[in-house]
C-alpha cells in the first residue's frame, strides 16, 4: 500500500487564502489600498545640523576689487561613521567657486575645496547601523578682507543644513499602501545672510527634506 502524502499546515507562517484585491495603480490618485509587505530602511534616530561657518580664499593675484559671484557645487559626505554607540561623525565636503573683478574691471575665477567636520550625539545610533544624509550647502555672502596690509583675501559665509539619520534595513507590513503623488514645483530662494539662514532653520523651513505631498 502506497503511503499517502500530506501537505504541511504551517499556520504560523502561511495566511489563509483570500481573494487577491486589484493591484495598486500609480499616480497616487486611486483608492485601491491593500496590505503590503516591504523591505525598507527604518529610521531609528535622526537630528539636524545648522551651521554658518566662514571660509577664505587667500593670496589672490591680482587683488580683488569686487566680488561678482559665489557658487557651491559637488557637495558630498565623506568619512562618515558611527565610532561608538550614541555617537556619529561625518565630514561635509564641497567645491566653492568665487568670481571677482580686479581694479581694472577684469573678471577672475578661483575654485577651492572646503571641508566641515562634525561629531554629534545620537542616542539611537549603533555601529552596525547605516548613516543617511540630506544636505543643503549654500554660499550666502562674500567680502574682501585685508591681510598684512594687502586686500588679497575673500571671506565667505556658507550656510549648512544637514539632516543625519541612522537606519537599519527591516521588513515591515504596511496595512494600507499606494504610490505617492508627484511633489509640487520647487520654490526659488533669494540670497540671504547668516541671521536669515539661522532663522529659516529655527522655523523649520528646510524640514522635511522631502517633496511636499499633493492634497
Amino acid at each position: 500500500m502506497m503511503a499517502q502524502s500530506h501537505s504541511l499546515k504551517l499556520n504560523y507562517w502561511q495566511r489563509k487564502e483570500q481573494p487577491a484585491p486589484a493591484p495598486i495603480r500609480g499616480a497616487g490618485g486611486d483608492e485601491d489600498y491593500r496590505p503590503e509587505c516591504i523591505i525598507v530602511d527604518k529610521v531609528y534616530d535622526e537630528c539636524t545640523v545648522c551651521e554658518c561657518p566662514t571660509f577664505r580664499f587667500t593670496d589672490l593675484i591680482p587683488e580683488p576689487a569686487n566680488v561678482v559671484a559665489c557658487d557651491v557645487s559637488n557637495v558630498r559626505i565623506v568619512d562618515a561613521g558611527i565610532p561608538r554607540e550614541g555617537e556619529v561623525e561625518f565630514t561635509v565636503e564641497w567645491d566653492q567657486t568665487v568670481t571677482y573683478a580686479d581694479s581694472d574691471g577684469y573678471d577672475h575665477t578661483v575654485t577651492k575645496t572646503f571641508r566641515f567636520r562634525k561629531r554629534a550625539r545620537l542616542r539611537g545610533a549603533r555601529p552596525e547601523m547605516d548613516l543617511r544624509f540630506f544636505h543643503l550647502v549654500r554660499c550666502l555672502n562674500c567680502r574682501i578682507r585685508e591681510t598684512d596690509g594687502e586686500a588679497d583675501t575673500i571671506e565667505c559665509e556658507v550656510g549648512l543644513f544637514i539632516v543625519v539619520k541612522v537606519t537599519f534595513t527591516v521588513q515591515l507590513e504596511v496595512r494600507e499602501a499606494r504610490f505617492c503623488p508627484q511633489p509640487p514645483e520647487c520654490v526659488q530662494v533669494s540670497p540671504i545672510g547668516c541671521p536669515e539662514w539661522a532663522d529659516l532653520c529655527e522655523r523649520g523651513e528646510f524640514w522635511p527634506p522631502f517633496p511636499t505631498q499633493l492634497d
